[in-house]
């Protein structure tokens, strides 16, 4: 393997967690053996200290993961307090990668993404699996379609963002022309967004490189929280737009959102706690990958959703409202009867049967009438809800179903849109997709 390149990748994971500082015992992940976790922290920050819980997961990964031409020097998930995961791979290449071009390193870096995300999936839900099990990790608030499809080990990969870092001396590399020029620290030299080369020495220790690109990564961090924010208000307005609002637990989705802002101001508090230098390479990271716009838009489209749930809420409440006063309009005509049948039996108590089961019988004929004119309203229109067929009840009974032309059908907010691909490719680059 060449010496002259260390290759990182580091993945971030939004889980919106609590993790417990005194329950750090080895646990057991089936099928993998055991993990020990140990304490740590992020020592790019120069003021108020922040714990994470670091995971050895070499021993797991590498013999279920084969890339060929490359070796899997080691692989870390750091967890933050801030509800996040960070798994970074080190990877050694036998190519030199110091004589690709630019969109090379960039499609040789993309390709690999792609294979360790298909790759190391269920193992990474495995571990989390075992480390919710074991008390590690406690309290996690699921996006509403995962939480609906029931995940006992959410990796949440749609969220999920990445950077990649080459780490060497001297990088022979340019900056895409695209990039904008930031001041981002003597060390630090951005390729492209979520690409970066280090001037570095690559046989450094491991927790000194990771320390190195700490800044960095607390940007992509904060990207792959507010991508499940936008990707939980696409879910839950489609899910609001097809009449389904009972998938919707909007005390949960509260709960998740607390956690994400919670999270992403916390993880945002760096710029304020970290030092000089690396302060200087995460304000040049997010600038270069948008953060400040993502929070923009996730910020747009919350709101957004905030209101149409309101407005949800409102018609639920009305329709709530109309089958209680069915209800006791129909409590009412019963009661009527009731009294009738009482008056019927006091003022005639000296006539025939027939007589007897002529007044009953023309009570309960009341009675039931009553309850089918208070009842049938609200039913019919839950069938034809159920139906789906048009309803067209102008001026003389109501609205009006107006035609609404296909394009202006599937059209939605702005905010709603997909993200913009996150990295920029050079001419003749490749651009994962999962970035």
């Amino acid at each position: 393997m060449s010496g002259g390149v260390l290759h990182l990748q580091c993945r971030a994971y939004p889980l919106h967690h609590r993790t417990p500082t005194t329950s750090l015992a080895p646990f057991a992940v089936p099928d993998h053996g055991e993990l020990r976790p140990v304490t740590g922290s992020l020592k790019s920050l120069a003021y108020n200290p922040d714990g994470t819980i670091e995971l050895d997961l070499t021993a797991i990964i590498r013999p279920a993961v084969a890339l060929p031409g490359t070796e899997i020097t080691a692989c870390h998930a750091r967890i933050l307090t801030a509800g996040t995961v960070i798994v970074v791979y080190a990877l050694r290449h036998e190519q030199d990668l110091r004589l690709l071009s630019l969109p090379e390193l960039d499609a040789l870096d993309a390709g690999i993404n792609r294979v360790l995300r298909e790759a190391d999936a269920p193992i990474l839900s495995a571990v989390l699996a075992a480390a919710v099990s074991s008390g590690l990790v406690q309290s996690i608030a699921l996006r509403p379609d995962l939480a609906v499809a029931g995940a006992g080990s959410p990796i949440d990969r749609r969220s999920a963002r990445y950077n990649a870092h080459f780490v060497t001396e001297d990088p022979p590399w340019d900056p895409d022309s695209r990039v904008p020029e930031v001041a981002s620290g003597p060390e630090c030299h951005i390729l492209l967004p979520y690409t970066y080369a280090w001037d570095h020495d690559p046989d450094a220790p491991l927790s000194d490189l990771l320390t190195m690109t700490e800044p960095t990564d607390i940007a992509v961090a904060q990207q792959s929280v507010l991508t499940g924010a936008i990707i939980a208000g696409r879910w839950v307005l489609g899910d609001l737009a097809h009449a389904h609002p009972e998938n919707t637990d909007v005390h949960a989705f509260r709960r998740f959102l607390d956690g994400l802002w919670a999270d992403f101001h916390h993880l945002d508090s760096y710029r304020m706690e970290s030092g000089q230098v690396p302060r200087a390479s995460y304000l040049s990271a997010r600038q270069v990958i948008g953060l400040d716009d993502t929070q923009e838009r996730a910020d747009k489209l919350l709101g957004y959703v905030s209101s149409s749930l309101l407005a949800a809420a409102s018609e639920r409440a009305e329709a709530l409202d109309a089958r209680l006063n069915r209800v006791a309009a129909a409590l009412t005509v019963v009661s009527a009867a009731s009294f009738g049948l009482d008056i019927a039996v006091f003022v005639l108590p000296q006539v025939s049967l027939w007589t007897k089961l002529a007044v009953v019988v023309g009570l309960l004929g009341m009675a039931t009438s009553g309850l089918v004119a208070a009842i049938l309203p609200g039913a019919l229109r839950r069938s034809i809800r159920r139906s789906g067929a048009p309803v067209e009840l102008s001026g003389r009974g109501g609205p009006t179903v107006f035609p609404v032309p296909a394009t202006a059908a599937v059209a939605g907010p702005p905010e709603a849109a997909e993200l913009p691909s996150p990295r920029l490719s050079p001419p003749g680059g490749n651009t994962p997709a999962g970035r």
